[in-house]
This record gives C-alpha cells, structure tokens and sequence, in this order.
C-alpha cells in the first residue's frame, strides 16, 4: 500500500513539474454548408393535372467565409495536452434554384439565396503530438450572433428582385471539432479541420398552442484551412 501511494505521488509531481502551458493565434478561410437546407424534393418536374408545365432545379454550394482565434493547451504530458479555443467563424451555404415553364411562350428564373450566419465557437479539444505533427479532436459550442438570408431573383425579361430577411435560428449549435497542424518553423505552422453539426440549426415553428406547425432540418458542415502562430 506504502509503495502504491509512494509510485502515485511521484507521477503527480513528476507530470506537475512538466506542466506547462502553450498559447496560439490563429487565422484562415472557411467552406461551409447546411445539409438539409435544399431537399432533392424541391427540384423535378412541375407538373398540373397530368401535364408537364416545366422544371425545377435545386442545387447548393459551399460558403467562402473566414475565422481567427486564440487558444491555450495546458500540456498534461509530453506527446497530450488540453486545448482550449476561442474563435471568430463566418459560416452559411449558398442555394440556387432555377425554374423554366411553357407556358404563355415560356419563360425562366434563377433564385439564388445565400445563409450568412456569425458565431463565436469554443472547442475544447484533445490533442496528440508527434513531433512537428499534432492531431486533435472534441466538442466544439458554438454561439450565433445572428443569421441573415439574402434572396436574389433573376427572370427571363431580366428583373432582378433582391431581398434581405432574418430567419429564426437556434443561437446554441454543437459540433465535433476533428484535425491536424503541422509546424513549418519553432512557432508557426499550418492548420487543417473539419467541423461537423450535431444539432439543428433551424428551430420548429410553433403556434400559439405550442403545437408544431413546420420544421426544416440542417446541420452545419464547415472545412477550415489556415496558419497558426505559437509563442
């Protein structure tokens, strides 16, 4: 017993004498998307009592956005440490929507709309160090400031109708936060991560009874590439 007690001791201070603690900035670029936001249901034909009438395409792509932090790892042991991150991320995807009908000698129109949503994220992640090479992984909170939606129509006869609303959103999103970096010098390097959505990023919509009368789905995907610097 006097040898287990002796054998714990001496870890504690050993792994307390090597702990230290590592701070970091950080800046890159983001492509992001929501999946669910456009269902495969939305496009196909448009049809009226068994007659074609035209067509309807739906398609999404990523957002380019941009993120900056900082972060401070507490170093647990040699090769793991507790990181730590505040971070600054614009996210959203686009949508585009084009519409053709036959009818009074045809005519089309292109919907584009863009989701822009702002959050402060925190990871807290776990992170493994292979000399130059560092692997990471955990949850990420994510805080919205706010998500706006720009619609931009363009018809056949060349009307544009642009329109900028603000659709309700949950302000909490939780993500698992997974990646690598690897260091070009003693204190810079470069970074390479993938956010993926675990929770809905639109809200139900209720009426006054409190009963559900629509509900959209999409979890948010975010790829993020950028440079690190590490005092």
């Amino acid at each position: 017993m006097k040898k287990l007690i002796v054998t714990v001791a001496t870890l504690a201070l050993s792994l307390g004498a090597f702990a230290q603690i590592n701070f970091g900035v950080k800046a890159g670029g983001n492509l992001s998307t929501i999946s669910g936001v456009t269902s495969s249901e939305e496009g196909g034909n448009l049809e009226w009592g068994g007659v074609n009438l035209g067509s309807a395409d739906v398609s999404q792509s990523m957002k380019f956005g941009f993120n900056v932090g900082a972060w401070a790892e507490y170093m647990v042991m040699p090769m793991f440490g507790v990181q730590v991150e505040l971070n600054y991320s614009t996210q959203g995807v686009n949508e585009k929507l084009v519409t053709s009908t036959d009818l009074f000698g045809g005519s089309s129109s292109t919907t584009k709309k863009t989701w822009a949503a702002n959050y402060i994220n925190v990871p807290i992640l776990a992170k493994f160090h292979f000399g130059p090479i560092r692997a990471y992984v955990g949850p990420q909170l994510g805080f919205a400031l706010g998500l706006n939606t720009t619609t931009e129509t363009i018809t056949s006869d060349n009307t544009n109708i642009k329109e900028a609303v603000v659709d309700n959103f949950n302000t909490f999103d939780l993500s698992l936060a997974l990646g690598a970096q690897y260091k070009l010098t003693e204190n810079i390097g470069v970074d390479a991560r993938y956010n993926i959505g675990l929770t809905n990023v639109f809200p139900a919509v209720k009426n006054d009874k409190g009963e559900v009368t629509a509900e959209a789905w999409g979890k948010q995907g975010v790829v993020q590439l950028g440079v690190f610097y590490e005092f």
